[in-house]
């Protein structure tokens, strides 16, 4: 054959695996689930209920959300689920334990358990380098399959925790590979159908359909049947049938970016057919749009191809639009586009399931500009990172399958449990799809959710044999928390159910609430007092999540009360180990949109400690500090988020202590700052030491 891929060849040969679609019926359990409910309602402490219903509501009246459902799980079996709020605000739709809800990356637990079945059974390997299933990140080492599953691939692979959930969800390649199926199509044949989970749906993405401005089905029958001739000559090796619905000229563009080609060339697929190459065509989703004597149709198509000689090959799959023609009463076509499709084909198991969820699946909502609650639209993606939806007793089921160890063995569950070691031997947040921490010898695996108009979270205490969970239709259930840092406590849902189930018997009392609308002089001696308790580090986490629900609801005067509280309380002094060197120069309480620099001058070689703070994001800083050459303008330290550490408070917050060899000569120390988060100007919580800039001191 010729180096020019005629079209027809191309988009009826190009892509991946094509898909087996199983049309099994899902399971339903619900009447088995609610007899379970029933039979240990009796057994709910009623007060705690109490008070955890008006913990829960309170808290989604304060956060602005229309709908959260929220379950207690207890020695596997459901003690109480309930909805509070709408889940549909303009249908006045009231949100039940049976409410389907976005989940956000309380999927990743989902994905988890796929995973570690694989790695059960041979199919997959922790330490394969991600590379063997196609995924190609750039890295300063080899990524394994372990750092993806632990948020540790960045930097150095396993050296520290980064959440990350884009390259989390590059491990649908490594379930794909290792299967021979989209995640999907796994979770719902190893999960969702076992566990009759009706009420638990991966999302779909929405198609733009290809349709006719005027309705005229007779004419978009005519259209179909000339593609379906087109697949019928392919599949038949009958070039006469390919030809007669191809204008002559009729062009395509291969490809992304591809050159324009014939769009069939006759002499080189009749030698396909003479040399014994034989198609199998399949069309996905076709439609077609009339427009006079034009046409549009768009489909995705997915073809096996049988060398004369060889093992036959799934190609695909493609998306494909046509361009026809009607030319003297036939439709042809005059130019067609292809493409790769990123994503799985969308199995009618999972459509199904989608279609069904979609009825009765909370409404999504947001804050406006001026934060009164509006109706906006959920995320399409689906992936082993997010995109999965379920009521709070679907994900009840499945914690109990979890702890009945249903699918993992206990080992192999401890294991996905277990908090990751970093290469520097330090124990960080995130096992493998779970987050696992200690407070105070008390054990908690957990996880949350957080993107557009959805929140969750869930919470297991193994020492207690129990579970809270709860879903939002608002993200605001977790976006003025720490939880992406790894700190459970930083959730004020989670906090609710902790104050209630776990504290009181954790402690020997109730830990007692703070008023924190109170006077500052009154609420700051609370909070010295109760620091001095046991539990005392929970006001401070409790002050800081309080600042960010004032902060998310717009309420910035409460914000910032509360923030000259936390200043006041809780900023120190510089360390003692620095206040007793000799300052050489220094820049501090540096303002928004400033510029400082201050000369100085080493008559000799001279060790120098440098000690800044400053505001980053990953890969960025914003405000920072730097040493100049004076003499020859050229840069001799400058302050860079990778090699910074956390300063305490809002996680922008940044901090350098290093220690540097300066020649003698003449340098210039700056300090730069954005519009924002400066010196007693700061829009979120204020670094632990009441320092902002930078200062260089003799290191002896």
């Amino acid at each position: 054959m010729t180096k020019t891929t005629p079209f027809l060849l191309t988009v009826f040969l190009g892509g991946a695996v094509a898909l087996q679609i199983l049309l099994t019926e899902r399971v339903l359990n619900r009447q088995t689930e609610a007899s379970a409910n029933s039979a240990k309602q009796a057994e709910v402490p009623d007060d705690r209920l109490t008070q955890l219903e008006k913990r829960i509501e309170s808290l989604r009246q304060e956060l602005r959300i229309p709908a959260i459902s929220a379950a207690v799980v207890k020695d596997q079996k459901v003690l109480w689920a309930k909805g509070f709020g709408h889940a549909d605000v303009e249908n006045k739709i009231a949100a039940t334990e049976h409410t389907p809800y976005h989940l956000a990356s309380l999927t990743k637990t989902f994905a988890s358990t796929i995973l570690m079945q694989l790695v059960q059974e041979g199919k997959i390997k922790l330490d394969d380098p991600v590379s063997k299933y196609g995924i190609n990140l750039e890295s300063d080492g080899i990524i394994q399959v372990r750092h993806l599953f632990s948020h540790t691939s960045e930097g150095n692979p396993g050296e520290r925790y980064r959440y990350n959930g884009n390259r989390f969800a590059e491990l649908d390649k490594v379930v794909e590979k290792a299967t021979g199926k989209p995640f999907a199509e796994v979770l719902i044949e190893k999960i969702l159908e076992p566990l009759g989970l009706s009420e638990t749906a991966p999302n779909v993405p929405p198609v733009v359909a290809t349709k006719s401005p005027v309705a005229d089905p007779a004419t978009e029958a005519e259209v179909k049947t000339a593609i379906g001739n087109i697949v019928t000559g392919f599949n038949t090796s009958d070039l006469d049938a390919l030809e007669r619905h191809v204008a002559t000229g009729a062009n395509s563009f291969s490809g992304q970016g591809g050159f324009l080609t014939p769009f069939l060339e006759s002499d080189e697929l009749r030698g396909a057919f003479r040399a014994g190459f034989k198609f199998t065509v399949e069309l996905h989703d076709l439609e077609v749009g009339v427009y006079g004597p034009a046409a549009l149709a768009t489909f995705v198509q997915t073809v096996k191809v049988t060398p004369p000689n060889g093992p036959p090959r799934n190609e695909g799959p493609l998306r494909t639009s046509l361009i026809m023609n009607k030319q003297a009463g036939v439709w042809k076509v005059v130019h067609a586009h292809q493409s790769a499709l990123t994503r799985p084909l969308i199995s009618e198991k999972q459509r199904q399931r989608f279609d069904s969820i979609s009825k009765t699946l909370a409404q999504p909502y947001g804050l406006d500009r001026e934060f009164k609650i509006t109706k906006i639209s959920y995320p399409t993606g689906f992936s082993t990172s997010a995109g999965l939806m379920a009521s709070v007793l679907d994900m009840a089921k499945y914690d109990v399958a979890i702890d009945e160890n249903r699918f993992l063995t206990k080992q192999t569950q401890e294991l996905a449990f277990a908090p990751t070691v970093s290469t520097k031997g330090e124990k960080l947040p995130y096992g493998l799809g779970w987050f696992t921490q200690e407070y105070q010898g008390t054990r908690m695996l957990w996880h949350y959710g957080y993107w557009t108009a959805n929140s969750s979270f869930i919470l297991k205490v193994p020492e207690r044999n129990i579970t809270f969970i709860a879903m939002a239709n608002s993200d605001n259930l977790s976006r003025p928390t720490d939880l992406g840092a790894g700190n459970a406590l930083s959730s004020p849902v989670g906090m609710a159910f902790l104050r209630t189930f776990i504290f009181p018997e954790k402690f020997g009392e109730v830990p007692p609430q703070v008023n924190w609308k109170g006077p500052e002089a009154e609420l700051k001696a609370q909070l010295k007092t109760l620091v001095e308790k046991p539990y005392g580090e929970i006001y401070t986490k409790e002050l800081v999540t309080r600042v960010r629900i004032h902060q998310s609801v717009g309420e910035a005067a409460e914000a910032a009360r509360l923030m000259k509280v936390y200043g006041e309380l809780y900023s120190k002094p510089l360390p003692e180990s620095l206040t007793k060197l000799k300052v050489i120069a220094e820049i501090k309480q540096v303002l928004d949109n400033e510029d400082r620099t201050v000369g100085f001058n080493l008559p000799s070689n001279q060790e120098v400690r440098i000690f800044a703070i400053g505001e980053a994001e990953p890969g960025k800083m914003y405000d920072y500090g730097w040493i100049e050459d004076a003499d020859k303008g050229a840069l001799v330290w400058e302050m860079q988020e990778p090699k910074t550490t956390h300063a305490g408070g809002a996680g922008k917050n940044r901090k350098a202590d290093v220690v540097i060899t300066l020649p003698a000569g003449n340098y210039k120390l700056r300090y730069k700052t954005d519009d924002s988060h400066s010196f007693d100007h700061w829009n979120a919580l204020p670094p632990d030491n009441n320092f902002w800039g930078i200062a260089v001191y003799t290191n002896h």
